[in-house]
């Protein structure tokens, strides 16, 4: 290290690891400990059941047996991505005096954004999105920004010229003045600490300040007044041609990001395949305009929060003494959120996948592709190996090095008959490549990429770009098109002090909560149903190791969740029922006690890493818990149930959007948002009235008998006590709340009566 301190700053490393030992020995202790009380509590099951201990009701401890079992299965994935984790650092000012010292330019980064639907997906907050990262801290000529609007909207068409415009003042502003943060909404919002300008300029600073945010504001209104005037209720939303505008100054080519507008072409007839159909179409014609070698994926909603995200990423892919740098398929960054209640009653924050498993994942060999707030290498996208990759020179000579030998033939099967598009795939390797192209000869080339006819007949989504098997393109992209490949990838995740390199915003509204994880959980559990990509088959592979077989795994079957939860939420409840008769379901009283506090030790400990010991790490355990139960009777249980339609052929896995348009004042204060919801809660609130009915039932039955509880019941006793407490904001919304957002009348009423039904037959 004392080494390294002492070499030239443009010999540097441009990047650090760190493994966290401390926290991986824990992580394994804790494993260990639950491993083994987990197997002992399920082995004593098993012996008392084949000793005839299950007589009289033996299908209510096979059951429980086998919910046992699966929690521990998926439990045992689950450790996985705890085993090694790392952090990493980036270090973009060696970077820079790299490039200064050596006069090389940095390599081209195209932006893909993508947006479906103007009235779910603000366009104001979609153009904030896209003028963020028009104002990254990239040269402006190897920066370029490609908007996808799949509802082919004029209202958004509008919306990318007049952002355009703002950015021409925007973009020089930033820099000028270096201010942090990109996203002039959070920026004038005064949600920025640091908001630049040098204290020898201070007049000059807030007199531009002043002026570009009244072009801002002005910005803003135009659109909201252009929304009302319903430019977009054209009718065109699921059939229009493709158009493909390149929004954009050839005077200001050097100095300004270019920002390219695209609408495929959608019919009724076609299928789409939703978002990853719209990246590949990005993919191609980016392709054909500037053919970067790396592009950054952005959701609409996913603002650019930190100017310095690209050089970063670019730390790790140009970095020489980064290990296997050759087979570095893309950067993740984490998912962070700006609408984020400090109470997060429905654990959007994600934390244990943005803020744990991925940084345990990331000393497997890498992170999951994680949908948004990535930069991938365009020829990985393009199905390159990394065998193939490193035969470049240098770094920005390794990219798609494969296709400079591919023979015309096999290119047109794989890309198209695109000729403009077939060279551009051979150029790849050429660092002149990226080179913007603006000509009318460009965007006819790019019209006829982005119609429905294109990709029949090509390997476009099953050998190249985003793949179609799955509605979780981003999940199933990263497993088969990357990982199996060989490619790895890194997870840079902000240090304490640092800002969040990305902020999107996360439905607020407890139905579109669930949607959104029944579409997530249905993709995933597809995958791993499937005898052709299930990543447990993939053990064997020499590209993907088992404990990375086994993380992908963990997320392809979460959805299995539901079966035991189901278990433990009826079957209990209908023997503490019967009062003194009860069938005691546990009748190994300390190992259930001690399983059960193993495992909220492990959680607990996991979320206290996580929020660096801070007294909120106790709420955040706490909402994690209850929803980890509720979704798992909700949206992976319904998720179940639509892979199994489709597996029998019956049904199909949706793509449904959720709403980014909610105020999110409830789950604000940390209340129950059940506006909207649908049958999709019905299992949860049927459950949760069985729950409370059997506690009070059960007990007044016991107690009525003049008798009190046995040791054998006394595990029984505190899983209903524990379920009431999870399920109380579900009962307040049934019965104590009388606002508009309270559970529906006809959902209380349907779960009453099937409640009822439940114990009147098997109670």
């Amino acid at each position: 290290m004392d080494n390294l301190g002492m070499a030239p700053p443009d010999s540097q490393p441009l990047s650090s690891v760190r493994v966290n030992k401390p926290l991986a020995a824990a992580n394994r202790l804790l494993a260990a400990l639950h491993a083994a009380l987990a197997a002992a509590a399920i082995a004593h099951r098993a012996i008392l059941l084949l000793a005839g201990g299950g007589a009289g009701r033996p299908l209510l401890h096979v059951a429980m047996l086998a919910a046992d079992l699966t929690l521990l299965f998926i439990w045992s994935l689950s450790q996985a991505p705890m085993w090694r984790p790392v952090t990493r650092a980036a270090f973009p000012d060696r970077l820079l005096i790299r490039r200064r010292r050596r006069s090389s330019p940095l390599p081209g980064v195209d932006v893909l954004v993508v947006t479906a639907d103007p009235e779910k997906e603000p366009t104001v907050e979609v153009m904030n999105t896209v003028v963020s990262a028009m104002a990254l801290d990239y040269p402006a000529g190897s920066l370029s920004v490609y908007l996808s609007d799949d509802a082919g909207s004029p209202l958004t068409l509008l919306a990318a010229r007049k952002a355009y415009a703002f950015a021409r003042a925007w973009v020089p502003f930033c820099t000028k003045y270096r201010v942090q943060c990109p996203c002039p909404s959070r920026y004038f919002a005064g949600d920025d600490d640091r908001d630049g300008g040098d204290d020898d300029d201070r007049h000059g600073f807030a007199e531009d300040k002043l002026r570009i945010k009244n072009m801002y504001e002005t910005l803003t209104e135009e659109l909201e007044e252009a929304k009302k005037q319903q430019l977009d209720a054209s009718g065109t939303k699921a059939d229009h041609d493709a158009y493909v505008e390149i929004i954009s100054d050839d005077e200001e080519a050097t100095s300004m990001p270019s920002l390219v507008y695209v609408s495929r072409e959608k019919r009724r007839t076609c299928p789409h395949h939703f978002k990853a159909g719209a990246l590949n179409v990005l993919l191609r014609v980016s392709g054909l305009m500037s053919n970067s070698p790396y592009v950054l994926v952005l959701d609409c909603d996913m603002n650019c929060n930190s100017r310095s995200s690209a050089l970063e990423a670019m730390c790790f892919h140009l970095d020489d003494h980064l290990p296997d740098k050759r087979s570095l398929g893309f950067v993740q960054f984490p998912q962070m959120f700006r609408n984020l209640s400090s109470k997060d009653i429905y654990a959007n924050e994600l934390r244990s996948i943005f803020s744990t498993r991925w940084k345990g994942l990331d000393g497997l060999r890498g992170p999951i592709l994680s949908g948004t707030g990535f930069y991938a290498r365009r020829d990985a996208l393009y199905g390159a190996t990394p065998s193939s990759a490193s035969q470049g020179k240098l770094p920005s000579q390794s990219c798609g090095y494969e296709f400079c030998f591919m023979e015309a033939g096999e290119l047109e099967r794989r890309f198209g008959r695109s000729n403009d598009l077939v060279a551009s795939v051979r150029s790849l390797n050429d660092p002149a490549s990226s080179s913007r192209r603006r000509g009318q000869d460009e965007k006819d080339a790019a019209r006829l990429v982005a119609r429905c006819s294109y990709e029949p007949g090509t390997a476009w989504g099953h050998e190249v770009g985003f793949l179609y098997q799955s509605v979780v393109e981003d999940y199933f992209t990263g497993y088969r098109q990357l990982f199996l490949r060989g490619w790895t990838s890194v997870y840079c995740y902000p240090a304490p002090e640092s800002r969040p390199p990305f902020l999107g915003s996360v439905p607020t509204n407890l139905n579109d909560v669930l949607v959104q994880n029944k579409r997530w959980m249905s993709g995933l559990l597809a995958v791993g149903l499937s005898p052709k990509h299930c990543p447990l088959l993939s053990v064997s592979l020499d590209a993907v190791s088992t404990l990375q077989s086994m993380s992908f795994a963990y997320y392809a079957f979460a959805a299995l969740y539901a079966f035991p939860v189901l278990c433990y939420a009826t079957l209990p409840q209908l023997c503490f029922f019967r009062g003194a008769a009860a069938v005691p379901l546990f009748p190994n009283t300390a190992a259930s006690v001690a399983v059960f506090a193993s495992s909220a030790l492990q959680h607990l400990v996991e979320v206290s890493v996580a929020k660096r010991g801070r007294l909120v790490a106790l709420g955040t355990w706490w909402n994690e818990q209850r929803f980890w139960a509720l979704n798992a009777v909700t949206g992976q249980l319904f998720a179940c149930a639509s892979v199994l339609l489709e597996l029998v052929g019956v049904g199909t896995v949706d793509f449904e959007l959720t709403s980014k348009a909610s105020d999110g004042e409830l789950y604000g204060n940390g209340v129950f948002d059940f506006t909207g919801c649908s049958m999709l809660l019905l299992p949860a609130t049927t459950l949760s009235v069985l729950n409370v009915a059997a506690l009070v039932g059960g007990t007044w039955n016991v107690m009525g008998s003049g008798g009190g509880f046995s040791g054998d019941l006394f595990p029984q006793l505190l899983l209903l006590c524990y379920g009431a407490a999870l399920s109380y904001p579900l009962l307040e919304g049934m019965f104590l709340r009388q606002d508009a957002a309270r559970v529906p009348v006809r959902i209380t009423a349907a779960s009453v009566a099937m409640a009822a039904a439940m114990l009147a037959v098997f109670g």
